[in-house]
Order: C-alpha cells, then sequence, then structure tokens
C-alpha cells in the first residue's frame, strides 16, 4: 500500500507547469469544488448568474477543480435535452468572450475534462499542479486531492484513472452507462463519507514539500472543503470552500480575489452564499 501510495506521488512530483500573468491582469478570481450539475440546480443557477456579472470585472477566473459534480466525457455536452452543464459552459464562453482569461484544473470529480470542454467553454485547461507567476510572486495553484497523502486507497484509485488506457477504456462505453457507473461511484463515496472525514485532509509537510520543491511561498487549493488560512513559518497555504446552496445552512459560495499591485498583492474572500439555503 505504502509503495504504491509513494508512486502516485511520484506522478505529481514532475516540473510544475507555469500560467505567467500578464501585465494587464489586476483582478483575478478563484474558486474551487462548485460541483455543479443536475443534482445542484440552485448552486449551478447561481454560478451561472455569478459568471454573467464577471464581464469587466476580472481580467482572471482560475477554477481548481471539481467545477462538475461529475464529467463523464466531453460528449456529454451532445446529450439532449440541456441541463446544467450546458448552461455553465455556455456562460463560461461568453465570459471568455468578454476577455476574461478562463483556467480550469482537474478535480477528483471532473477529471476527464478534455479539449471538447475547452473549446466549448472558452477555458484553458490547466496542469495540476500549476504555478502562477503574478505580481511578481510564485503562487503554487492545485486542486490538492494529491496532497492527503494518508487517504491510500484513494491514492491508488487516482493513480488508475489518471492513466490514458483506463480513459480511453472509459470514454469508449456508452454515454448512458457511464452516466450510471458515474451515479454508483457518487453513492460510493457518500456511503464512505464518515472515513474520508478523517483521512481527506491535506498533509502540511506534503504542501511544505511541495513549496519547497518548487521554491514558492505561497499555495492555494480547494478538495477538503475546510477554508482556512494555513501559515507555516514563512510559507502560506490557503484552502478555498466548496460551493453549496442546495443542501448547506447557511449557504456557501465562496470566490478569493487577488489584486496584484506594484509591491504586494491584495487578498479578499467573498462568501456570495451568506445566507440561509432555500428549502
Amino acid at each position: 500500500m505504502k509503495s504504491e501510495s509513494a508512486h502516485a506521488r511520484a506522478q505529481d512530483c514532475a516540473p510544475c507547469a507555469s500560467l505567467r500573468a500578464p501585465a494587464h491582469w489586476r483582478c483575478l478570481a478563484l474558486v474551487s469544488d462548485l460541483h455543479l450539475g443536475p443534482q445542484a440546480p440552485r448552486t449551478s443557477a447561481a454560478f451561472v448568474r455569478w459568471l454573467r456579472g464577471l464581464g469587466g470585472r476580472a481580467d482572471a477566473l482560475l477554477i481548481l477543480g471539481d467545477l462538475f459534480e461529475a464529467w463523464i466525457g466531453d460528449d456529454l455536452l451532445e446529450q439532449s435535452p440541456r441541463d446544467e452543464h450546458h448552461a455553465v459552459c455556455e456562460a463560461l464562453a461568453a465570459l471568455a468572450a468578454s476577455g476574461c482569461s478562463i483556467g480550469v484544473q482537474r478535480g477528483n470529480r471532473d477529471f476527464l475534462l478534455g479539449p471538447g470542454f475547452a473549446r466549448r467553454s472558452g477555458a484553458r485547461l490547466l496542469d495540476d499542479p500549476c504555478m502562477l507567476e503574478l505580481g511578481g510572486q510564485r503562487i503554487l495553484l492545485s486542486h490538492g486531492d494529491a496532497l492527503c497523502i494518508d487517504d491510500h486507497a484513494y491514492l491508488r484509485w487516482r493513480q488508475t484513472c489518471r492513466d490514458p488506457r483506463w480513459q480511453a477504456g472509459f470514454l469508449a462505453q456508452p454515454l448512458e452507462q457511464r452516466r450510471q457507473q458515474a451515479l454508483a461511484a457518487r453513492e460510493q463515496s457518500r456511503q464512505s463519507q464518515a472515513a474520508m472525514e478523517q483521512l481527506g485532509d491535506a498533509d502540511p509537510g506534503e504542501a511544505r514539500n511541495w513549496l519547497l520543491r518548487e521554491q514558492a511561498p505561497w499555495m492555494i487549493h480547494g478538495h477538503t472543503h475546510r477554508p482556512r488560512e494555513h501559515w507555516q513559518g514563512a510559507q502560506l497555504r490557503q484552502v478555498l470552500s466548496d460551493w453549496d446552496l442546495d443542501h448547506a445552512a447557511p449557504g456557501r459560495a465562496q470566490v478569493l480575489w487577488l489584486h496584484p499591485r506594484a509591491r504586494w498583492i491584495g487578498v479578499e474572500r467573498e462568501n456570495l452564499g451568506a445566507g440561509p439555503a432555500p428549502t
């Protein structure tokens, strides 16, 4: 078990790709773990409304994984009738057309996001991890699931589902068959949620190793649904909140704003879902 986990983590130690922010980026919005889809109609609708108002306000939107609750292949967008997946992609495309740059990392729920999604949404698919070079700072961006090194079972699954051969085999199946498998996997995930509460947190030592390896003082990630600022010496690890306006009370819909200035970067957390969840 230990060797398999170590092998999975070794794959995440490849040289980190970079995202160099143009000089005109003065306002960036970061979100994570929206889990959008038909099972979350209120959250999905709220995100689409927020995107419609984002044009002209943000120069870039960075989504750090789990934009969707499940993504069973880009041909999902060819299905009829239309659903929340189509609405979200169209809203992203409209935002991109307004001049806002959109970057999306794959999460543990939507790791099959591919070039078809990128074309339809106007988004750029980002590596994980990815180094954001902004205002003279190096900020390491990740979904965060690979930091949960105590969850050996998940790391084995992550190694499997990121294998191009496994993905090709899964995508070769009919869409409805893939949909049923995704539903079964989601139910299994719910049943093991109690165990994940204990095993699903990011390991501070692993995060520190990532930052040391990349010579960066700052990391932003999601996945754990435990928003907080973690300081370890001169290193900062910021954890993003998930979004849930369907089941949580009060609702959660948090955005992390970055405002690069001449010598520093302003940081602001905004909660768009501070009120109670609708009934």
